[in-house]
C-alpha cells in the first residue's frame, strides 16, 4: 500500500546512502554533527525548525511556478508533477551536499530561476524535433537540464581548484548587468506566459501585432493583468513600506483566500474556473521513482543534447560567473564571519561545484547558493545549521510523500505562479535597467540596451543577446584600455633628445599609439625608447615598430636608439624585421671604450680613440637603417648627446651646439696631440 501511494521506500534509502558515501569521500573535514547545533541552539529550537519550515514553502512555491512554466506546451500539463520532481530532488541534493562541505553556518540554495528562459527555450526545441511525444520531450529536456547541472559543477569546481576565480574580475560589468536585463526580459514573458497561456517574446519576434491582444481580449488582459498588478503591488510594498520574508507567504494565502471567496460568492465550481483558465486543471500523481524510471526507460532524444549545447553552456556560465562567482565574491561583506562562519572564495566555489556534480547525477535542476536567500534566512531568525537540516528534513518529506501538484495546483490560481516569476523578473529588470542607468557610463549603458533588443528581436533568444553584449562589451573595455595606455608618460628631454618610458605591456590596441607619437618626434630629433619596464608585446605590436624604419621615406629624420631592451621583446622584434639579428649596434666594448674619454681614468690615447669611435658611430646612425641598441638608459644619453652635436656641425652653426661641439673636439684632439 505504501508504495502504491508514495512509491518504492528504495530511492530513499538510495539519496541517503549516496550523500553519506559523497560525504565521506570527498570530505576531509569533520562537519559539526547535529548535536553540536542543538547544544549550541537549545534556547532557539522552536525558531530554528520554523526558519528551516519558511524556507521550505519558499523554495515550494518557486519551484511550483518553475514546474508550471516548464509543462504550459500542449500535453505537457499532466506532467508538471515530474517536473516539480525534477527541480525539487535537485534542490535537496545540492542544499545536502552544500551543507556538507562548506565552512559557512547557513547557506542556503534556491532552484536557478535565471536559468529557467533557456531551459524553457531547450525543450521548445525538442519539441520540434520530437512533435506529439510528450514523455520522450519531458525526458529529453530533464537530460538536459541535468547536463547544464553538471556542467556548471565542473567550471566550479574546476574555477575553484585552479584558484582562477580571481580572473572572473576581468569580466566587464556591463556583461553582467546585460545579462540580468535580458534575463529579466525573457522571465517578464514566461510570467505573462504562465498566468495566459500567450507566448509574447514568440510573438513579438514572429508578428509584433499579435501582442495587441493581451489588450483587446479581455479574456486575457484579466489574466495577466491580475498577476503583473499583484507583483507590482509587492514589489513597491517590499520596497516602500516593509521587506518582510513573510510577504510572498502572506501574499499566497491571502490571494487563495480572496479568490475562492469571490468564486464561492459568485457561484462559479472548480470546473468553470478551470475552463476560464483562473485556475490551472488536475494533474497525475507521479511518485520520486517516476523520475528516473523515465529517464531510463523512455526514448530519450540523445541529439537533443548537441542541439542544445550552446544553451547547455549558456546556463553553465550564467550559473557559475553570474549567479554563484559573483555571490561568493561579496559573502564576506554581507556576512561577516562571525555571522557565517570563516571560508575561502576558492573553496566555496569547489563545494557549490561538489553539489552541482552530485545533483546532476541525481537528474536534478540547478540550485545555488545566493546571500539574498541567506539574509532572509537569518532574518526570520535561522542562526545554526539546525535551521538547515530542518529545512532539509521538511523537503525530503515532501519530495517523497506529498503529492504537490495534484492536492494543491488545482487550487492555486495562475496569477499566483505568475506573479512569483514576474517578481523574479522585476529584480532583474531594475537591476538591469534602472540600477544600470544610474551606476554605468553612457557607453557601458549602450552595452545593456543593444543586448536586450537582440534578445527580443530574437524571441528571447538570450544567448543572441549574450554574444551581443560581449563583443560590445569588450569593444568598449579595449578602447577605453587603449586610451588608458596610449597616454604615455610626457617625452623627456635628455642632451637634446627625447625619451619615451614604454609601457609594461604592448598590445595590438596600443601601439599605433604610441609608435604614433615616437614618430611625430623622430622626424627632427633624436629618440630613446626605453624598454626597461616592458615585460612583453604582441605580434601586431612589433610590427608597428618595425613601421619606424620606413625606408621609403625620404624626408629627414633623426636617430632611434633602444635602451634596456630584454626578455621576449627582442625576438618578437626580429621576427616582424624592426631589430636586426644580431644583438646591438654598439657592442659593449666599444661603448666601454668611448666612455673613457668622458670618465678622463683612461689614457689621452685610449680617450681620443674612445670619441672618434662615438662620433665614427655618430656620423654613420643617419645611413644606418636599424635602431642603435645599448644596455643601460646611461648609455643611450651619451650616444644621443654625440648624435646631437653630429647634426649640429652638419648644419654648420645653426646653433650653439655645433660650435661648442667643434671647439670641444678641436681641444680634445690638441690634448691628444
Amino acid at each position: 500500500m505504501v508504495a502504491e501511494n508514495f512509491g518504492s521506500p528504495w530511492p530513499v534509502v538510495g539519496v541517503i546512502g549516496l550523500c553519506l558515501l559523497g560525504y565521506i569521500l570527498l570530505e576531509r573535514r569533520r562537519s559539526p554533527w547535529i548535536a553540536d547545533n542543538l547544544d549550541r541552539s537549545t534556547r532557539n529550537v522552536s525558531t530554528e525548525v520554523m526558519a528551516g519550515c519558511m524556507d521550505t514553502v519558499t523554495v515550494i512555491m518557486r519551484a511550483v511556478g518553475m514546474a508550471v512554466v516548464l509543462c504550459t506546451e500542449e500535453g505537457l500539463h499532466d506532467y508538471t508533477g515530474l517536473a516539480l520532481k525534477h527541480i525539487l530532488v535537485g534542490h535537496l541534493v545540492g542544499q545536502v551536499a552544500t551543507l556538507a562541505f562548506s565552512n559557512y553556518e547557513t547557506p542556503l540554495c534556491t532552484p536557478s530561476i535565471e536559468v529557467l528562459p533557456l531551459i524553457k527555450a531547450m525543450q521548445e526545441q525538442i519539441s520540434l524535433m520530437a512533435p506529439e511525444q510528450n514523455e520522450s520531450v519531458l525526458a529529453s529536456t530533464i537530460l538536459c537540464s541535468s547536463c547544464a547541472t553538471l556542467a556548471s559543477g565542473l567550471a566550479l569546481y574546476l574555477l575553484g581548484l585552479s584558484g582562477m576565480g580571481s580572473a572572473l574580475r576581468f569580466v566587464p560589468f556591463s556583461v553582467e548587468v546585460s545579462v540580468q536585463a535580458m534575463l529579466g526580459l525573457v522571465l517578464f514573458g514566461l510570467g505573462i506566459e504562465a498566468s495566459c497561456e500567450v507566448d509574447i517574446l514568440t510573438d513579438f519576434a514572429a508578428d509584433p501585432a499579435e501582442l495587441f491582444t493581451l489588450f483587446l481580449d479581455f479574456n486575457i488582459f484579466s489574466l495577466w493583468a491580475a498577476s503583473f498588478l499583484c507583483a507590482a503591488a509587492i514589489y513597491f510594498f517590499t520596497k516602500y513600506v516593509k521587506d518582510s520574508p513573510f510577504t510572498i507567504a502572506a501574499f499566497t494565502f491571502l490571494a487563495l483566500g480572496i479568490f475562492h471567496g469571490i468564486r464561492v460568492a459568485s457561484g462559479i465550481s472548480i470546473q468553470a474556473a478551470q475552463q476560464s483558465k483562473w485556475l490551472y486543471p488536475e494533474t497525475e500523481y507521479f511518485p520520486l521513482w517516476k523520475l528516473y524510471e523515465l529517464e531510463t526507460t523512455k526514448d530519450i532524444i540523445w541529439s537533443a543534447v548537441f542541439f542544445n549545447m550552446d544553451k547547455i553552456l549558456l546556463s553553465a556560465f550564467i550559473i557559475s560567473v553570474v549567479n554563484i562567482a559573483c555571490q561568493l565574491a561579496v559573502t564576506s561583506t554581507l556576512l561577516p564571519p562571525k555571522v557565517m562562519g570563516t571560508s575561502t572564495f576558492d573553496y566555496e566555489m569547489i563545494v557549490q561545484g561538489r553539489s552541482h556534480i552530485l545533483a546532476s547525477l541525481f537528474f536534478g535542476f540547478s540550485a545555488d547558493y545566493g546571500n539574498d536567500d541567506t539574509l532572509v534566512h537569518r532574518m526570520v531568525g535561522g542562526r545554526f545549521r539546525l535551521s538547515m537540516w530542518a529545512h532539509v528534513l521538511t523537503m525530503a518529506l515532501c519530495v517523497f510523500f506529498v503529492d504537490i501538484p495534484k492536492n494543491s495546483l488545482p487550487y492555486v490560481p495562475r496569477f499566483i505562479n505568475g506573479c512569483i516569476v514576474l517578481l523574479a523578473s522585476a529584480e532583474l529588470l531594475v537591476a538591469g535597467f534602472v540600477q544600470g542607468y544610474s551606476l554605468l557610463t553612457r557607453n557601458e549603458f549602450i552595452v545593456v540596451c543593444m543586448a536586450a533588443a537582440a534578445t527580443l528581436l530574437c524571441g528571447g533568444q538570450v544567448q543572441a543577446g549574450l554574444l551581443v553584449g560581449i563583443f560590445l562589451a569588450f569593444a568598449d573595455t579595449i578602447r577605453n584600455f587603449t586610451l588608458a595606455l596610449e597616454q604615455l608618460p610626457p617625452a623627456r628631454d635628455e642632451g637634446g633628445a627625447k625619451v619615451f618610458e614604454l609601457p609594461s605591456y604592448i598590445f595590438f590596441a596600443t601601439a599605433p599609439g604610441i609608435t604614433a607619437a615616437i614618430r611625430e618626434e623622430l622626424q627632427s630629433r633624436v629618440v630613446i625608447l626605453d624598454w626597461e619596464k616592458v615585460r612583453g608585446l604582441d605580434t601586431k605590436a612589433a610590427m608597428e615598430f618595425a613601421q619606424l624604419l620606413d625606408k621609403e621615406d625620404t624626408r629627414p629624420r633623426g636617430a632611434l636608439v633602444y635602451c634596456g631592451l630584454k626578455g621576449p621583446c627582442r625576438p618578437l622584434l626580429v621576427k616582424a624585421e624592426a631589430l636586426p639579428e644580431e644583438a646591438g649596434s654598439m657592442s659593449n666594448a666599444s661603448y666601454e671604450t668611448a666612455r673613457g674619454g668622458q670618465r678622463g681614468s683612461r689614457s689621452r690615447r685610449s680617450t681620443r680613440l674612445g670619441v672618434r669611435s662615438m662620433h665614427l658611430l655618430a656620423e654613420e646612425a643617419p645611413s644606418i637603417s636599424w635602431p642603435l641598441e645599448v644596455q643601460g638608459m646611461l648609455q643611450a644619453k651619451d650616444l644621443a648627446r654625440l648624435l646631437c652635436e653630429e647634426q649640429e656641425l652638419k648644419l654648420m652653426g645653426r646653433g650653439n651646439c655645433a660650435g661648442q661641439a667643434a671647439s670641444g673636439f678641436s681641444a680634445g684632439d690638441s690634448a691628444g696631440t
